[in-house]
């Protein structure tokens, strides 16, 4: 097969589990014999295509990640924007001419690419859904809705904000996308998607799959000097809705109710200044400076190590996880894995039995689930080799690359059995209400042509 991936983000600074699993899957798929091409976003390119190794860094956000940038490009450049990643897609797809479009990741990406895809080749197009990005507004909407973060910015957002809004309202929007023929990394989050009014009640379920052989090598696990002295970790972004502050609540409790002294919980990843500013003043106000540490973001290759140091994993998140590599990378190095029963958790971890499970929110909840693993070490062995069976059974690279393989293959021969007795008519970028004109483009930047 010849697979073209549409995504977001691949392979940038701080990239999370969907990029890391995106790059797995083109990587397998390669190894399988398969031809891959991957179109994403000019992310950490300065906006400046750069084409290598079967990559195109071809597309432009659609909205800028430096707002104030941003607050320009909208007026001045978005529409010329959305027409060239229109047909810049167009001109991979000739060139390149796949069996599959694999649409992976979408957020900050313009949804006319994917009605565009489902117009002229609707019986070509794949989607996996491992967020929820269908359900959300365009980032366009999302940014003049927001107030702005600085005083002095707060009018002037306001006032144009009204124009941006006004523009948009009257902008033709794309075609309703009919989500044919979908992935979903869990039937959590299908039912959610579902439940939202998107039409993916069909989806393929397929589980989100680890690499584990660089969890499983490389040495051997740092055990804590005594029962009492757990090192707990939780790994990933630092927002308000991992429910970090929930597990630093708990850690009041453990280590000043409970005379836990020797617990240390270590934060990895990043997020924004301000909750990043929040966590530590949080940190402080409960005493658990000598307690709670920040490690900053830790680069996929180096967690494997990372784990090795640690006794428990937390995933304390209070949104519907739709499936959290971190928990498959906490089982297989042999962490118990203590998560809140959100989205599609409870499809990997089981209370009890290969991990524990708590009530979000619930800082004195999840305080008692550490103290049960305190007290009772042969419990806690038992559950952490039950983790890393589970994945060895359940949620390895392999399986989850021969169900998307089997997955694909089975949609191309129904595709080229369809399309032996018809054809689809071709729609131009100006049906999905993109403008033929094109505005003189920003200083500096270029609209450029794929060149091969």
């Amino acid at each position: 097969m010849r697979i073209l991936f549409l995504t977001n983000f691949y392979l940038v600074n701080g990239s999370g589990g969907e990029e890391q699993s995106c790059r797995q899957v083109v990587k397998g798929l390669n190894q399988r014999g398969h031809k891959t091409l991957v179109l994403t976003a000019m992310h950490d390119t300065n906006n400046v295509p750069v084409e290598a190794d079967g990559v195109f860094r071809s597309l432009y956000l659609e909205m800028d990640l430096v707002p104030w940038r941003h607050s320009i490009t909208f007026f001045t450049s978005r529409k010329a924007r959305e027409k060239y990643n229109l047909e810049c897609f167009e001109r991979v797809f000739k060139q390149f001419e796949p069996d599959i479009v694999f649409i992976w990741g979408m957020w900050n990406l313009p949804k006319s690419l994917p009605a565009l895809a489902e117009a002229r080749y609707p019986d070509k197009v794949v989607y996996r859904f491992a967020t929820y990005w269908p359900t959300l507004p365009s980032q366009n909407v999302f940014y003049w809705r927001k107030p702005g973060r600085k005083w002095y910015s707060w009018l002037p957002k306001r006032v144009l904000g009204h124009i941006a809004l006004a523009m948009l309202a009257k902008e033709a929007q794309p075609p309703t996308l009919t989500f044919k023929r979908a992935i979903c990394v869990s039937a959590a989050s299908r039912d959610i998607l579902v439940e939202a009014g998107i039409p993916v009640s069909n989806a393929r379920i397929i589980h989100t799959g680890l690499d584990v052989n660089p969890y499983l090598g490389g040495g051997q696990r740092q055990k804590s000097r005594d029962n009492r002295s757990l090192n707990l970790l939780y790994a990933g972004r630092l927002a308000p809705d991992k429910g970090i502050d929930t597990a630093i609540k708990a850690m009041r409790v453990l280590v000043f109710d409970e005379g836990l002294q020797d617990l240390r919980l270590s934060l990895a990843g990043s997020g924004s200044t301000e909750h990043k500013d929040y966590l530590r003043s949080l940190v402080n106000q409960e005493g658990l400076s000598d307690h709670v540490s920040f490690l900053g973001w830790v680069p996929p290759e180096d967690m494997p190590d990372l784990m090795r140091k640690y006794d428990v994993l937390l995933l304390p998140s209070i949104w519907a996880e739709p499936f959290a590599r971190v928990v498959l990378e906490g089982m297989i190095s042999g962490l118990v894995v203590v998560a809140t029963p959100t989205g599609g958790t409870p499809e990997v971890v089981i209370d009890s039995e290969n991990g524990l499970l708590f009530k979000p929110n619930d800082p004195k909840h999840l305080a008692q689930k550490i103290i049960r693993l305190v007290d009772d070490p042969e419990s806690r062995r038992k559950l952490a080799d039950a983790g890393k069976k589970t994945i060895m059974e359940k949620f390895t690279m392999t399986k989850m690359m021969d169900e998307i393989e089997s997955y694909l293959l089975e949609v191309t021969n129904t595709s080229t059995t369809e399309n032996t007795s018809r054809s689809m008519p071709i729609q131009s970028p100006a049906l999905l209400g993109i403008q033929e004109s094109r505005p003189a483009s920003d200083a500096g930047e270029t609209y450029p042509l794929i060149s091969r």
